[in-house]
């Protein structure tokens, strides 16, 4: 497996546990790191084959943005 980094990755989303957080979106950043396999991809040089980028980060954003966490901690392991 070898290892995709998406950094710096910013959402507005609602977390926090005072009234204040709850109200108003907060901005967070993240970077992920995930692991994928690339040989076909890297072999045969072909689209098909290769991690979709605009999927995964439409994903998290909607993961991530419809979410109403209280902790950071549950936001990261859910």
């Amino acid at each position: 497996m070898d290892i995709i980094f998406l950094n710096n990755l910013k959402f507005d989303i609602i977390i926090g546990i005072f009234d204040w957080e709850r109200e108003n979106k907060q901005s967070i950043i993240l970077d992920i790191e995930m692991a994928s396999d690339i040989t076909l991809a890297a072999k045969y040089d072909d689209i098909q084959h290769a991690l979709d980028y605009k999927a995964v980060y439409d994903r998290i954003k909607g993961f991530v943005e419809n979410s109403q966490c209280y902790l950071v901690e549950t936001l990261v392991t859910d």
